[in-house]
């Protein structure tokens, strides 16, 4: 089978106006991981899914618990699967890219099956890219198995520090580390602390310093080390005495200066009196403390109302902000503020979606496309933009008439000339020219236009009965 026959394949199987008899037939006739397309569409089918359910080969059954466009009920199907190697890929989920794409939870009671699973590897992968309840949570915490216990804690993304507490002092030293890494915390005695500096990276060394349980007498012993890494980490430390905060604040290196302006205990004025720098394309990794906080609204307020650009960043990590700061953000000066609103707020404004995509720099500029918010009408205006990403977008306006469609299937970019092939208003005729072009014959295929005729020819072409 030709590389364009799996294009043409992959693209048929996500076609909105494909039948089922033609999506059955693929799952039936075709190899290898094209088979798994069906299961990526907005909607599978129910027949498609008892067809997978019931395939003898256990790669079929795979697809369906790892598609992305199966509901959580659907995949849930196969949670009592005879196959463990089934059963783990039904717990993990499916591996979803973008902030904004979820793949849809299995229902409670199949993961707290699953949590009790006699496979140990079943119940290591449980919740590994889709969420499970906090109840099913504790039950993998208090597995017998330290893998299994290990595994919930780098996978509980946001699991209560009480949850994680008691895993530090584990009997099993894999478990104890994954427990410090999730709490951001480095324990141990002073020589230790050392020691893992002695033989850690630059960046490591920053986590260590950062992360260190503090007295006062570790605190000066890293200091005293006169490494910018140790500083830098050290000036993170939730724990670092407020003498060394001092200190630290008239450090020689900017990036220590920066990250002490980060801590969240200083004033403003405090904050004013250091001479930080933050340019529009510097980026700042959030410290520990942001992601424990983003439901702290007072603490997040703080934040957003701010001088310093890297505080309002990390306030909009929060999807939890009421709308007078969305509203404050979305004005912000500082394009990653706007951008990071963006990624993570579901009431970021439709306007600043649509300014976002055009300004980014970044591949991730069009994962806010399915956001419900996302403007449609007008886009039709961005027909003659030097932005080929912005010409895409002109296949989203409801108005935007056929000729314009059409004329924009012969864009010069591969990109735009596929966006235009999967709009229904796009001529038959033009969509069967691209059906043929090397650069866009997945994207043809899955042209809701795309007559029954072609979709039999391209089974055919690719030898499926």
């Amino acid at each position: 089978m030709s590389r364009a026959d799996l294009e043409r394949l992959g693209g048929l199987a996500r076609n909105p106006a494909a039948p089922e008899s033609v999506l059955l037939r693929i799952l039936t006739g075709a190899e290898g991981p094209v088979r798994g397309s069906v299961f990526e569409r907005a909607e599978v089918p129910e027949s498609v899914c008892d067809a997978a359910v019931s395939h003898p080969d256990r790669k079929v059954r795979g697809y369906l618990a790892l598609g992305a466009g199966a509901s959580g009920a659907q995949r849930a199907r196969l949670a009592a699967d005879r196959d463990p190697w089934v059963r783990r890929r039904v717990a993990a989920g499916p591996e979803v890219h973008g902030r904004r794409r979820k793949a849809d939870p299995l229902p409670d009671e199949v993961c707290a099956r699953l949590a009790r699973d006699e496979d140990r590897q079943v119940r290591a992968w449980l919740g590994m890219f889709v969420p499970v309840p906090e109840a099913v949570w504790a039950l993998l915490l208090a597995d017998p198995e330290a893998e299994v216990r290990e595994s919930a804690l780098y996978h509980w993304r946001a699991a209560p520090a009480e949850a994680v507490r008691p895993l530090l002092d584990d009997p099993d030293p894999a478990v104890r580390r994954a427990a410090a890494q999730v709490a951001d915390v480095v324990v141990g005695a002073p020589a230790e602390i050392l020691e893992q500096l002695g033989s850690a990276s630059g960046r490591r060394r920053q986590g260590i310093a950062a992360g260190a349980v503090l007295t006062g007498e570790l605190a000066d012993r890293l200091y005293a080390t006169d490494d910018e890494d140790v500083r830098q980490g050290l000036a993170a430390n939730p724990g670092l005495p407020g003498r060394l905060v001092t200190v630290l604040a008239s450090d020689a290196s900017p990036a220590v200066r920066l990250a002490v302006s980060l801590r969240p205990e200083l004033t403003e004025g405090q904050r004013a009196a250091i001479d930080w720098h933050v340019g529009p394309k510097d980026r700042i990794r959030p410290p520990a403390w942001v992601a424990r906080s983003l439901t702290d609204l007072v603490l997040m307020r703080a934040c957003a109302e701010s001088a310093h650009p890297g505080l309002r960043r990390f306030a909009a990590y929060s999807p939890h902000l009421p709308g007078d700061l969305v509203a404050r953000l979305a004005a912000d000066e500082d394009f990653v503020v706007r951008m990071l609103l963006c990624e993570n707020h579901p009431a970021a404004p439709g306007e600043l979606l649509l300014e976002t995509l055009l300004a980014s720099p970044y591949i991730t500029r069009f994962d806010q496309l399915g956001q419900p918010r996302f403007p449609r009408a007008g886009l039709a205006r961005f027909a003659r933009s030097d932005d080929p990403g912005a010409r895409m977008l002109v296949a989203r306006d409801p108005d935007a008439p056929v000729e314009l469609i059409e004329r924009l299937s012969h864009d010069p970019s591969a990109g735009v000339r596929g966006a235009m092939a999967r709009d229904a208003r796009l001529p038959v005729g033009r969509l069967l020219e691209l059906l043929d072009e090397p650069e866009t014959v997945g994207a043809a295929a899955e042209g809701p236009a795309l007559p029954l005729t072609a979709m039999e020819g391209i089974l055919s072409a690719a030898g499926i009965p």
